[in-house]
């Protein structure tokens, strides 16, 4: 199962982690079931992002559950995930702002553990300034998503608080007012996401799959890449170097 990875793979590569819907660390168990792996960019009228990595992973073994525990009532160690992986959004971060000509900067990163049965979820958030353009009332999600960017898992687009979706392309797999849902592995070059302030009369649906792009970029650059091999690290060594 793809969004389901061993839990203690890859000592060398540590843990990217992300998201703020889930239960801080220390949490009660509960018998919910877990959340779906995700990548999440919630948009703000003024462009800034707030940007959520969820990740889970397989805690069956009595092992990886007590290093899972361990884990979330480590303070330090937590604090260590999340300024090594804050670190690595922040270059991903500098290399868009340095291709697309904006200013842009991380801020204010999260790390959220929780476990639900045999399912450890990670969540690590963050604040993307200047992540979209904004102009004329337009918010404008491209780059660096538009050049390249493969997801393994759900990625979530989430306009604007009381703005109304614009124009969408590539058109995603659900799509409402409130939120853009692509599946995992979906095709995104050229995304381009467009709110607008203007308010929608009751009932408008939100644009179709085959809405025309707005402002986005085509070619692969070394910001998506970057995101990618994130996401990667996220799923691949939540405890790495804690085995034992």
């Amino acid at each position: 199962m793809r969004a389901r990875h061993t839990l203690l793979t890859s000592v060398a590569l540590g843990a990217l982690l992300v998201t703020a819907a889930v239960a801080p660390a220390g949490a009660t168990q509960t018998a919910d079931a877990p959340p779906e792996p995700s990548l999440t960019v919630a948009l703000d009228a003024d462009g800034d992002a707030r940007v959520t990595l969820v990740s889970t992973f397989d805690l069956t073994d009595e092992s990886q559950q007590v290093a899972f525990d361990d884990l979330r009532t480590n303070e330090t160690a937590r604090d260590a995930y999340r300024a090594r992986y804050t670190d690595r959004w922040a270059s991903v971060a500098n290399e868009t702002a340095n291709r697309t000509g904006r200013e842009m900067a991380v801020t204010n990163s999260s790390l959220a553990l929780s476990r639900t049965n045999s399912t450890g979820v990670a969540a690590f958030s963050l604040t993307w300034e200047g992540l979209a353009t904004v102009e004329d009332g337009l918010v404008t999600l491209d780059e660096p998503f538009a050049s390249g960017f493969d997801p393994d898992r759900q990625f979530v687009v989430v306009p604007p608080e009381e703005y109304q979706l614009e124009s969408v392309s590539p058109g995603p797999a659900i799509s409402s007012d409130s939120r853009l849902v692509y599946a995992a592995d979906a095709d995104l070059d050229g995304l381009s996401v467009v709110a607008s302030t203007t308010t929608a009369p009751a009932g408008t649906p939100a644009p179709s799959p085959t809405a025309t792009s707005v402002g986005t970029t085509g070619g692969s650059g070394p910001g998506v890449g970057a995101i990618g091999a994130l996401v990667a690290l996220a799923a691949a060594g939540l405890l790495a170097g804690r085995r034992g």
